[in-house]
């Protein structure tokens, strides 16, 4: 057992270096969103912008971890064993699913997955208490009540208050994104830069305002907490660490109490009702903040008088040296949230490992006090109630963890390339398909939007629809996805709303209300428009509905995972940490494989070309070499069907699918590309959409010849007779040679010379005649089956169509070389 808590102990430290990056990875989207959709600035400054506040925020971060130890179960019901499985088991099922969630891009609360991990854990290791003392069952579901003598395991009011989270964040963020949005849209319309000069100096104050209103509240009040504990608490901490301690402590006003790393800590008595029931306070943080803080709250109105005096003064300045107000606005609310981030949720990372820490560290004193008699299954965890302070170094080198996640990390910016272009201005390509929700809810929007037409006069109409004309840009591919306006309402509304929940003390995710923000608005701005309206809002349907998943799947996972390891011990904690690390592994590969392609993706569309010389070689090089790796294939299937050689099926699915996703991402940005080009290019325009046509012909003839073959040889049906294979193989040489000499006449631009292109083609289709004609007098002699019949069949027609339409290209740019129609017709 003791090796196992080593390990134990051990493994938490490396899984809170992993809940830091993945945690990060997931929550960067926060208060990176708005910045980068924005492009308020070069990614480089925004990220130095939000390094500043995170570093700023865990520094400065009180460092109280009380979820993890005492938040969702009562430790002084659970041995040191018990804790540490749960306290393993939440942290392997907290990278697993964040790291997923990232990999998908999509966002969601590690507040809520860490809360349902602990709660999984927790509720298995209980029951698994309950029925090895032969316990009454509804110790699990007890609301625990020690004044009444009540037991209860787990603390479900912490769980209820979360749920009722979920929903309450949702909604009113929603639902303020839109309204304020929309009155924001009518004061500023698009054009917004004439309006710089008095209402935007007036609004971008009143956002200074409301983000100072959200330091105070969010990012300051994070840095200091005051702990109360009953003299039966205390008595209980220090026999926790040494169980031979007296049961009094006397009846000062002040007690001192030495923790486990040697700190002394003052509790001051603040309450007299009884000798049991006797209240003492202890304050962690800084006191000068606490003094500030305090001070503001007390003169709240005239401090946010003077914060608005100052902006409005300073932004008037700003505007005559012609520096925009909103761009401060949207760095100051970068900066703020990231710092309120990094001290709230720093929790959430490694509050879990440290409480695994302090746990064997209370042990290990106990039982040097005790001369080594204690055992980890007997040693409860009475301990873990004692607030205890992170170590200043942690928060150091998590601040400095979290910045280089920032900076380095891939899956942090695919979650928030998710959030951005769910609310992009401009057309783009979707990352969510829509469903039949979706198209519901805008069929049903569609319907209400006519009805109240009539009711609204036209003229105001009119006038509304002038402030929503977007502004069109110049250069799409370097277009924000939104403007400065509604980066401005997403930071300040989100700040306000979080700041305003926990001044009220209301149980809003911070995660939850921030996305919805930015969702309500892009709703209101009128992003989510015809074209687009039924995939983003599928897009927020999937966010919404991973955000309850992430509560079910972090109770199943962690309780699956807590099994696991109460019955195997070591040996389940190695065996999870190689699941573990495979999955990373496995993620980290295909993310790698995303954003490869992705690259590829934007190399494609810088290499549209509209100079007629520059297309025409561009294309026909281009041709070429699709043509050349299409003959690769060809050969590669017919082989892997003749040989029975996946292998070699799988060398020609892989080529067929790069020149795919190549194709596709030319016939996906042609029409941004065609948007640039001038009206005199318009020959090159279509050259590029009559040759990605007849490309996405031959692609599916040979995509259909390789499924075939796949599906053969898999299913293990008989191979081809001798002489149907002779067939194969003869046209096989055909079409290579065939498809080599049109590669070449394209490569060397030699498009006129088309008579042995033609011969060669001929050929090919006498041959395939044949080869059908012979087929179909072997069916008619009973010769062959009909799976070896589809398969034949499926070669020789599809083969037919890849070799009718290759030749086409050489037309194709032979017409536009000599500045005919494309087509032909004139």
């Amino acid at each position: 057992m003791e090796t196992f808590l080593l390990v134990g102990v051990i493994i938490l430290a490396v899984l809170a270096v992993g809940d830091l990056v993945v945690g990060v990875g997931n929550d960067a989207v926060n208060f990176l969103n708005s910045a980068i959709g924005s492009k308020v600035a070069s990614f480089r400054t925004i990220m130095w912008v939000a390094t500043g506040g995170i570093f700023i925020g865990a520094l400065t971060s009180a460092g109280m971890m009380e979820i993890a130890r005492e938040g969702i179960f009562n430790p002084e019901y659970f041995s040191l064993e018990h804790v540490m499985i749960i306290f393993l088991a939440v942290m392997l099922t907290d990278i697993l699913l964040l790291d997923a969630f990232n990999t998908l891009g999509l966002p969601t609360s590690t507040t809520v997955s860490i809360i349902f991990e602990l709660l999984g854990a927790s509720i298995i290791v209980a029951a698994f208490k309950v029925m090895s003392d032969d316990l009454p069952l509804n110790y699990l579901f007890n609301i625990n009540d020690t004044v009444k003598g009540i037991t209860g395991y787990l603390n479900w009011n912490k769980t209820n208050t979360i749920i009722s989270g979920i929903f309450l964040s949702v909604f009113i963020a929603f639902s303020f994104g839109v309204l304020v949005m929309w009155i924001s849209r009518l004061i500023f319309s698009f054009h917004y830069r004439k309006r710089l000069k008095y209402t935007g100096v007036i609004w971008a104050s009143l956002a200074m305002v409301a983000l100072s209103y959200f330091l105070v509240y969010k990012g300051l009040k994070s840095t200091y907490t005051t702990e109360s504990l009953s003299k039966t608490e205390l008595i209980s901490y220090l026999q926790s660490i040494n169980p031979k301690a007296a049961d009094t402590l006397g009846d000062d006003n002040r007690i001192m109490i030495v923790d486990t790393e040697g700190r002394e800590m003052i509790f001051n008595k603040t309450t007299t009702t009884g000798k049991q029931d006797e209240q003492y306070e202890f304050f962690f943080g800084n006191k000068d903040i606490e003094s500030v803080v305090v001070f503001l709250k007390d003169n709240m109105s005239l401090f946010l008088l003077l914060i608005f005096a100052f902006w409005m003064l300073l932004f008037s300045i700003l505007y005559s040296f012609h520096i925009n107000p909103l761009k401060i606005v949207v760095f100051a609310g970068t900066f703020s949230l990231a710092m309120a981030f990094a001290g709230n949720d720093l929790v959430n990372f490694i509050g879990v490992p440290l409480a695994g820490w302090q746990s064997y560290d209370l042990y290990h004193n106990a039982n040097l006090a005790t001369g080594g008699t204690l055992t980890a299954s007997s040693y409860m965890m009475t301990g873990l109630k004692f607030p205890i302070q992170t170590p200043y170094i942690y928060l150091l080198i998590s601040g400095l963890i979290m910045a280089l996640t920032l900076w380095f990390s891939k899956k942090a910016r695919t979650v928030t390339e998710t959030e951005v272009k769910l609310g992009s201005q401009e057309e783009t390509d979707e990352n969510f398909s829509s469903n039949l929700l979706s198209r519901t809810i805008v069929h049903s929007s569609l319907a209400f939007a006519g009805r109240l037409k009539p009711i609204v006069p036209l003229s105001i109409q009119n006038k509304i629809n002038e402030q929503f004309i977007p502004v069109v840009h110049p250069d799409e591919l370097d277009a924000p996805a939104f403007d400065l306006v509604r980066a401005s309402v997403n930071l300040t509304l989100g700040s306000m709303l979080i700041a305003l929940g926990t001044s009220l003390k209301l149980p809003l995710s911070t995660t939850y209300v921030t996305f919805m923000v930015a969702m309500g608005t892009s709703l209101a701005d009128r992003a989510w428009g015809r074209e687009s309206a039924t995939y983003r809002i599928a897009g927020v349907i999937n966010v919404i509905g991973g955000w309850l998943i992430t509560a079910v799947v972090a109770f199943l996972s962690a309780a699956i995972i807590a099994v696991i390891l109460l019955s195997f011990k070591l040996v389940g904690l190695i065996f999870m940490m190689i699941i573990l690390a495979s999955f990373i592994f496995y993620t980290n590969y295909n993310h790698k494989k995303v954003v490869a392609r992705k690259e590829l993706s934007r190399q494609t569309i810088l290499a549209i070309d509209f100079t007629t010389d520059i297309a025409l070689s561009k294309t026909a090089k281009k041709i070429a070499e699709s043509l050349s790796k299409i003959s690769d294939a060809y050969h590669s299937a017919i082989e892997g069907l003749i040989h029975e050689d996946q292998e070699s099926i799988s060398k020609a699915s892989n080529i067929y699918l790069d020149l795919v996703v190549y194709y596709s991402d030319i016939k996906n940005n042609l029409f941004k590309a065609i948007k640039k080009s001038k009206l005199n290019e318009k020959q090159t325009a279509q050259l590029y959409i009559l040759s990605n046509d007849l490309m996405q012909d031959i692609l599916q003839s040979l995509g259909y010849i390789i499924n075939a073959v796949d599906k053969h040889v898999k299913n293990a049906h008989k191979q081809l007779e001798v002489t149907q294979v002779e067939t194969i193989l003869k046209i096989k040489i055909e079409v290579i040679t065939y498809l080599a000499n049109i590669a070449n006449s394209l490569d060397i631009h030699n498009y006129e010379d088309l008579a042995d292109i033609r011969t060669a083609k001929r050929s090919v289709f006498d041959n395939i005649e044949k080869a059908l004609s012979q087929q179909v007098e072997g069916i008619a002699r009973k010769e062959y089956g009909f799976k070896n019949t589809d398969i034949f069949l499926n070669l020789l027609l599809e083969t037919k169509d890849l070799v009718a339409i290759s030749v086409r290209f050489s037309k194709l740019l032979h017409r536009l070389f000599k500045g005919e129609s494309p087509l032909g017709n004139r």
